[in-house]
């Protein structure tokens, strides 16, 4: 009898595990085949440079994607670093550097698709967040900041755009925070190159599609 018991507590044993894993496998295959359905969707980010007398070449990709398909992407979110890589060069003295979105409705992303019916589908820029550095830290803004529309509040890198002049600051400068003077990528690249990276954390709110977003970053004289 004893024998039997250990016999039937073993075969029980070597089941459960058999079972769990069966379990999981069937969990992880809805998630695979529905994400759409419980995600945001996939969010694409086009980014585009202009420039007047001073320069601003893009050294990445244009286009960006973030694919939320699973549930710890849609709860903690995604962030890519050093999704964007730009150069700035100037010959011509003080410069502004400022970004902002660009969409159909101010403030909010483009649709492109929508996958269900449900869900808010008009999620908002601020669900982008972007973190711009180099490596001498001479960006204005710090950390995380969320994105704003370029028609309503821009985001200052360097100068203030709204106003002139700005207080001169030279990359050489024991405080250079806010370098706006001549002076290139190639010769000062820990000044003049910039990184951005970026952070979406969409949870469970937004109508699961295609959404689309533009990023203008802007360079312009400091007049």
């Amino acid at each position: 009898m004893k024998l039997l018991c250990e016999k039937r507590v073993n075969q029980i044993a070597e089941i459960i595990p058999m079972i769990f894993q069966l379990v999981k496998k069937i969990i992880n295959s809805i998630f695979s085949s529905a994400y759409l359905f419980l995600a945001g969707g996939i969010l694409l980010i086009n980014t585009c440079a202009f420039g007047q007398t001073v320069t601003i070449d893009l050294a990445s990709s244009t286009n960006v994607d973030f694919t939320f398909n699973t549930i710890n992407k849609l709860t903690n979110g995604i962030v890519i670093p050093n999704a964007i890589t730009f150069n700035v060069a100037s010959t011509a003295g003080q410069w502004d550097l400022y970004v902002g979105s660009v969409t159909t409705i101010a403030g909010t992303w483009d649709n492109a698709r929508y996958y269900t019916s449900t869900g808010n589908g008009a999620p908002p820029v601020s669900l982008l967040e972007m973190r711009v550095h180099n490596l001498s830290n001479t960006q204005q803004i710090s950390g995380y900041v969320p994105m704003q529309d370029v028609s309503t509040t821009t985001l200052d890198i360097i100068g203030n755009h709204l106003s002139a002049p700005d207080p001169t600051v030279n990359c050489s400068d024991i405080v250079h925070v806010g370098t706006n003077t001549i002076g290139s990528y190639i010769m000062d690249p820990q000044c003049f190159q910039f990184r951005v990276d970026l952070k979406i954390v969409p949870g469970f709110n937004y109508r699961p599609g295609l959404y689309t977003m533009q990023i203008e970053y802007i360079i312009a004289e400091d007049l």
